[in-house]
């Protein structure tokens, strides 16, 4: 099992979350270009959460050599 740092782990939830922090400051600003801005920005999380739901799991064979360390043989 490889080990993962705190910042490769909370490194896209908290970019989604600037997102949509930043979408709904947009919606607020202003008219116009403003809420096309808010309307993609609220999107990006609900685009990221349905692209891994419904993509295909990992096949557990796939999984074991992903985790295992590269080795050069002679």
């Amino acid at each position: 099992m490889s080990h993962k740092t705190n910042r490769q782990i909370f490194a896209v939830p908290t970019l989604l979350g600037i997102a949509t922090t930043l979408g709904l400051g947009a919606g607020l600003i202003g008219d116009g270009g403003w809420d096309g801005a808010a309307g993609l920005l609220l999107a990006t999380p609900l685009i990221v959460t349905g692209w891994y739901w419904w993509r295909p799991p990992v096949s557990k064979a796939r999984r074991e050599t992903r985790s295992r360390p590269m080795t050069r043989s002679a």
